[in-house]
């Protein structure tokens, strides 16, 4: 790549200026109360709301981020109790990628809120719990959603000029049925044979793997094809960047606060970049995360995100393969899934 593609790509820094400031503001207090584990839960709630600012939800221009805090408060909490049962969080995690699949193709806005519910989702029924685990964990991403709410709209009183959405998405043409019933049955089984094989395997994030499935998975063979390069090379990017500094800095906590700002701060400027720069910033973001809240391990944490990216990648690969839509007009564009995530 050459330096004016670099060039090229939206930046939208006063933007994200306004969503940074609550990831390490919610770390500083889960270590300041030695809750770090429940404040990397909420600090991980917060950045995935915070790419909600750059959108609005039927006119309401904090209304996305507001349903992403409700949808992923009972998302995380329906997750943590079903992932005790392997039986029961595999259908339920298959039917809700299924819905996601649906509404990308209708509304951009609504699939967005729908994927950070199906994100908390998998996530949650990693650490698994029953009923009080389940209720604590919902109540921590209810906090660190809502503590971005209020911190962007608190920001956005002093910065108005900031305040916008970022450019929309083009309108969608209502889709053909077609589409819609095979790209929902793929979403499903690309999402439940991804989680099967991370379980399968013994992954230690195995949430990551159907996370990489349902958003590389696309309803054209070539577009599933280009966003798994993208989404694999961005992944390779931002481990080793991550695990260079959390090395560099020894695991200093302080050190690491302010890297995950920046990485946080730079995955909200790049959203409307190429996949693979922003790819490459949230898996930064992630990496150092983890190593913050574990005390370290930030090879292994990048190493387990490869292995899930590389298996989750393949799955929806080899799906789209199998079963590509072919669309009744063979000029039509196939690719309406939104491009952000």
């Amino acid at each position: 790549m050459d330096r004016g593609f670099f060039k090229s790509q939206p930046v939208y820094w006063r933007e994200a200026a306004l969503c940074a400031p609550a990831l390490p503001l919610l770390l500083l207090i889960g270590l300041s109360t030695g809750q770090i584990a429940y404040g990397a839960v909420a600090a991980g709630a917060a950045f995935s709301v915070g790419f909600g600012a750059a959108r609005d939800l039927r006119g309401r221009r904090w209304g996305a981020m507001l349903a992403a805090v409700v949808g992923t408060t009972a998302t995380a909490f329906i997750g943590c109790l079903a992932g005790q049962w392997e039986i029961v969080l595999l259908p339920v995690a298959a039917l809700a990628a299924a819905a996601c699949a649906a509404l990308a193709l209708y509304d951009e806005d609504l699939w967005w809120v729908s994927l950070q519910m199906v994100i908390a989702l998998l996530v949650a029924g990693h650490y698994s719990g029953p009923l009080p685990a389940a209720g604590l964990r919902a109540l921590t991403v209810f906090v660190g959603g809502m503590t971005q709410v209020l911190v962007v709209m608190a920001l956005a009183r002093l910065a108005p000029a900031a305040a916008g959405r970022l450019p929309p998405a083009a309108p969608k043409p209502p889709p053909d049925r077609r589409l819609v019933v095979s790209h929902t049955i793929r979403a499903a089984i690309c999402v439940g044979l991804a989680l099967a094989v991370a379980w399968k395997l013994g992954l230690a994030n195995s949430y990551w793997a159907p996370m990489t499935a349902m958003l590389i998975l696309k309803p054209g063979l070539s577009d599933t094809h280009t966003r798994g390069i993208a989404r694999f090379t961005g992944t390779i990017v931002g481990c080793l960047l991550a695990s260079l500094y959390a090395l560099a800095v020894g695991y200093y906590a302080p050190l690491l606060l302010i890297g995950i700002g920046l990485t946080g701060c730079a995955a909200y400027a790049l959203q409307k970049a190429h996949y693979a720069i922003l790819t490459s910033a949230v898996t930064a973001t992630v990496v150092l995360l983890l190593s913050l809240a574990q005390h370290g391990h930030a090879l292994t944490n990048a190493e387990h995100r490869l292995i899930a990216t590389l298996v989750g990648g393949v799955i929806a690969l080899v799906i789209a393969m199998i079963a590509p839509h072919r669309p009744l007009d063979q000029h039509a564009t196939v690719d309406r899934v939104g491009a952000a995530a």
